[in-house]
């Protein structure tokens, strides 16, 4: 599948300390990769990432996704999987959510 590599927003919706979130914003952010079945469509897909001991992501969950559409369902777990080659090391607040935000 052909995919764009993506600059995005990411807004936290957990309880992640503020230099977290800015680490955490700027690692997933920038190796994030976007289907292109979705790339021209603003969407928002919110995560909760849990992450063991040594603060690598053990799985990464959709919670919910916007807009509901069949592209979205098939993108949304494709995004998780991108989300779990990207996390960084060392986030300790566990488990992490987060929602991603594109285009709007």
């Amino acid at each position: 599948m052909r995919t764009v590599i993506v600059v995005g927003l990411l807004v936290c919706v957990g309880t992640a300390r503020a230099g977290e979130l800015d680490y955490l914003s700027d690692k997933i952010v920038g190796c994030l990769v976007i289907p292109v079945s979705i790339g021209d469509v603003p969407f928002k897909v919110t995560f909760e990432v849990t992450s063991g001991s040594a603060g690598k992501a053990k799985a990464a969950t959709v919670v919910a996704y916007e807009p509901h559409s069949e592209a979205m369902a098939k993108a949304a777990p494709l995004l998780a999987k991108g989300v779990m080659r990207c996390w960084p090391p060392g986030i300790k607040t566990n488990p992490t959510r987060f929602t991603f935000s594109w285009g709007e």
